[in-house]
């Protein structure tokens, strides 16, 4: 054999040796590109089915639940569609996400929670209805939902969560004035006033609870009659909810999963 064909020989293996490294080296990289792409669209998923979840625990207007619900469905089919063929050649969608639990758990309607437990769980709030307010205007763009819809879907929502808010410091202004601390009532009612006041939509009740306050608030000074505890009770029940005579934590939403 001459020298040529010696290199020839010695050389060729190599270089295919090598170009298959190569190939396989840019196959990892692609799946790899592509796991990362799936984990974002799941992360996605996640968090606006936490939104989801907590929700149905505080509201019953199944139609918005329904419509979230789907979306997140779709997220979850888009998510094992981004995977590589390897990764979920041993899975399925619907052993990822069970959609007709929380359909269930809608439909149910037990979700109607006046107060929140706390200024903490207030942000909480904030947050995964900012998710869901975020997730309408991806739909709309998608064809999911009509604009038409997705306006009312705001409407009620950002009502929803004022109620709350507005509810929650109420009550934590009269929990305070039961215990004869002024300031502190008062610094609430001010709280709840001022978000009424900021808000900006205008929606039947929305004087008559500014008025409602500034009462509240003049009665702690003036010794008037106090109004009505039904928050205040509310707001009790929902703390003493929140655990067991043990001390463990039994709010669903306070968990690992959810910090505030």
């Amino acid at each position: 054999m001459s020298a040529i064909g010696l290199i020839v020989a010695i050389a060729l293996p190599v270089a295919l040796i090598l170009f298959g490294l190569v190939m396989a080296g840019r196959r990892q990289q692609a799946q790899q590109a592509q796991r990362l792409q799936a984990r974002t669209i799941k992360q996605g998923a996640d968090d606006l089915l936490e939104a989801l979840e907590f929700l149905i625990l505080v509201d019953n207007f199944k139609e918005v639940q329904l419509a979230i619900l789907e979306r997140i469905a779709q997220l979850y089919v888009v998510y094992y569609e981004a995977l590589p063929k390897k990764d979920s050649a041993d899975g399925s969608v619907e052993a990822l996400f069970d959609a007709e639990h929380y359909r269930r758990k809608i439909e149910e309607g037990k979700g109607n929670r006046r107060v929140l437990k706390s200024d903490r769980e207030i942000r909480f709030a904030r947050r995964q209805f900012g998710r869901i307010l975020k997730a309408l205007n991806v739909m709309v763009r998608k064809r999911l939902i009509s604009e038409t819809a997705m306006m009312e879907y705001r409407r009620y929502l950002r009502l929803t969560l004022l109620e709350r808010e507005v509810d929650t410091y109420t009550a934590q202004g009269d929990l305070a004035a039961e215990r004869g601390d002024v300031i502190t009532a008062t610094n609430y009612y001010k709280a709840a006033k001022k978000l009424l006041i900021e808000f900006d939509m205008q929606y039947p009740e929305k004087n008559q609870r500014i008025r409602d306050l500034t009462e509240r608030t003049a009665s702690l000074y003036s010794g008037g009659e106090k109004k009505e505890g039904n928050l205040a009770q509310a707001l009790s029940k929902e703390s003493k909810d929140e655990q067991d005579p043990f001390g463990i934590p039994t709010n669903p939403v306070v968990s690992e999963k959810r910090k505030f």
